[in-house]
């Protein structure tokens, strides 16, 4: 019987693991792959993802293998271009990592392990069911029913849909961004900024230059799903992506690079508003739960955050011996204290800007306006409050220029 058996050794998961383990409980970490695996993804990570990363003691091992990020760009349609440094906030770095998942994930888990937590490659998990009082998660490894009995579970299962609508922890398949990304060799004009494009792709959508090196990156492109019936999207991510790489100021960074492995497509769940976080003995973090930026599509900081939240709450109810269903409650509301107001007034951003009708307006002012291009750059980091971009008066700037 362990503690804890938390399903998804990705980094929410993985930092769940971590925290826990260093307090003494017993932690069960499973996951589909063995590692190290890889998973496709954009591979940043923010200043809120270096600050966890920090706290468990791995960024410096991090910061060895990734590339740092100082700036950032957003390339308007109709060829403006927006540049600002990322910005300093109290306690947090002011720069990013690109850091492929590759590494990353089995550098947060080998952190877990360290401290403590067990972990089992190759397990499909097909059920988690309460007994006697107790969780049990049930898989099958190696041609072979197993079973984990815990006595609570987390899930870190990423957006694995047709596992969560089987636990019954979704009612419907929620709105999703569709993505694609590859990696490049070979790249030209590369620099210490990462970018954003709103050429050539889909919107509400944009399309990513992450550098890995000096002549590489992570190039992809993501969009959301729409219910507008008249609005003709791609058909899929790797459909996006084709038309992204031939964006004219793509094609001339892009000449003579290669490609390395194939272009890889990926979807993301943006629905934490209205997802489920709990249920009777299993919590949900990460992007199982819906925490994936409605606005970036950024997932590893509110990963990392939410598996920190799951830990250190089951620390408390632990203490307390009581592992409800009416405690585990609680953790709902942690997470709705701390990321609800964020999750709905950064869709309301997405829906107002990333339209053909603003979006170049927009970056066009923000880089006129140095107050509007810093409120900009800290609300896509997380850093100030969200709300601030739909006031009048930053709305005046954009839509009037005063």
């Amino acid at each position: 019987m362990h503690d804890v058996v938390i399903v998804g050794a990705g980094p929410g998961g993985s930092a769940a693991a971590y925290y826990l383990a260093r307090q003494g409980l017993d932690v069960l970490l499973l996951d589909k792959s063995d590692f190290p695996r890889d998973k496709t993804c954009g591979d940043g990570l923010t200043p809120r993802a270096l600050y966890v990363l920090e706290d468990m003691g791995v960024l410096e091992e991090v910061a060895g293998f990734a590339w740092r990020i100082n700036g950032l760009e957003l390339h308007a349609a109709r060829g403006e271009v927006m540049r600002a440094p990322i910005p300093e906030k109290d306690g947090y770095p002011n720069h990013l990592l690109i850091a492929p998942r590759l590494r990353l994930d089995d550098t947060i888990r080998r952190r877990a392990l360290a401290a403590g937590a067990s972990f089992h490659g190759s397990v499909r998990v097909t059920g988690v069911e309460r007994e006697n009082g107790h969780v049990v998660v049930r898989g099958i490894q190696g041609g072979k029913s197993r079973a984990y009995p815990g006595r609570v579970v987390i899930l870190a299962v990423g957006a694995n849909l047709r596992l969560l609508q089987r636990l019954g922890l979704l009612k419907r398949t929620p709105r999703m961004i569709l993505a694609a990304r590859a990696y490049y060799e070979g790249m030209n004009g590369l620099t210490d900024r990462v970018q954003a494009h709103f050429e050539n792709v889909p919107l509400p959508g944009y399309g990513w230059v992450f550098p890995l090196s000096e002549t590489s990156a992570n190039v992809g492109v993501g969009f959301w799903q729409s219910r507008v019936p008249w609005r003709k999207l791609p058909a899929s991510g790797g459909v996006a992506m084709n038309d992204f790489l031939c964006n004219g100021k793509l094609r001339a960074m892009m000449n003579g690079a290669e490609a390395v492995g194939p272009v890889k497509g990926f979807p993301l769940r943006i629905d934490f508003a209205s997802a489920p976080t709990y249920s009777d003995g299993v919590l949900l973090v990460g992007e199982a739960a819906g925490l994936v930026s409605p606005l970036t599509g950024e997932g590893i900081d509110f990963a990392l955050e939410s598996g920190k939240m799951a830990a250190e709450f089951l620390l408390g109810a632990f203490q307390r011996g009581d592992l409800s269903t009416r405690v585990l409650a609680g953790y709902d509301k942690l997470l709705r204290d701390r990321f609800q107001r964020l999750f709905l007034f950064l869709g309301y951003i997405r829906s107002l800007y990333l339209n053909p009708l603003l979006m170049d307006r927009a970056i066009k002012a923000a880089e006129r306006f140095d107050d509007l291009k810093g409120m900009l750059v800290n609300v896509m980091m997380s850093h100030q409050e969200a709300a601030d971009m739909i006031k009048f008066s930053t709305l005046r700037k954009v839509l009037l220029g005063v």
